[in-house]
């Protein structure tokens, strides 16, 4: 049986990304806006926000098991073509699996994307369609299948439209106490700039062990943001 057959009960609850705290945000310089008497001074903002772009009823994961979202447009473990583009009915080494979340920027200031990072978390609840009821999973947060899983996801995160890529490495690089460089600054335009797509595409490398099988993993991604105007 080969590594593939072997490990195709893998269940990856989700790479999560709706909901994440975008930090480190930084402020512009203050600009005076009077002369003279009762001078003002206001500092300019970044305000970022994010979604997953799917086209879904109601906000969530990006990736996602048919149990958490059973109303969802695209979870990775469904064997057949409707909606989704990838079919993979559960991960298994060397699948891969691309989906878009939007990013904008609703302040005041030019911001640039300098920064990107994940953070593991314990559980994730997600309200269903109904708004009344939840659906919970756990994750594994240490031990050898966590390790083993963060050292074989690969994570390349692009923006398409302007052939930025932002970040293309093993998920354990983005995992730390603070961001990991970019491998391209993307900038994202002051309000009223449009959203941008952020395409994040993850690989299970193929020599993936066995202690994935059946494991879940959920990881928070967040960006860091910095002013563009005298920050060079």
């Amino acid at each position: 049986m080969n590594a593939r057959k072997k490990i195709v009960a893998l269940s990856m609850a989700g790479l999560l990304t709706v909901g994440l705290a975008v930090g480190g945000v930084t402020f512009a310089l203050f600009t005076d806006t009077a002369a003279n008497e009762g001078n003002e001074f206001t500092a300019g903002t970044i305000n970022l926000n994010a979604a997953r772009n799917h086209g879904d009823y109601l906000q969530g994961p990006m990736f996602y098991s048919d149990f958490l979202d059973p109303d969802g447009n695209h979870p990775y473990d469904k064997t057949e073509l409707r909606p989704s583009g990838e079919v993979i009915g559960g991960w298994a080494p060397g699948d891969k699996v691309k989906r878009t979340m939007i990013l904008s920027n609703t302040g005041s200031l030019d911001a640039k994307l300098t920064g990107v990072k994940a953070t593991v978390r314990e559980s994730y609840t997600q309200t269903l369609r109904n708004g009344r009821d939840t659906r919970t999973v756990t994750g594994e947060i240490a031990g050898a299948a966590y390790e083993e899983f963060i050292d074989k996801a690969h994570v390349k995160i692009s923006n398409p439209d302007s052939d930025t890529l932002i970040f293309d490495g093993v998920l354990r690089d983005l995992i730390g106490e603070g961001y990991a460089g970019v491998v391209e600054e993307l900038v994202l335009q002051s309000d009223p700039s449009g959203p941008l797509n952020i395409t994040f595409e993850v690989t299970l490398d193929r020599s993936a062990g066995n202690e994935l099988q059946g494991k879940n993993f959920i990881f928070d991604f967040g960006f860091y943001a910095e002013q563009v105007r005298n920050n060079d």
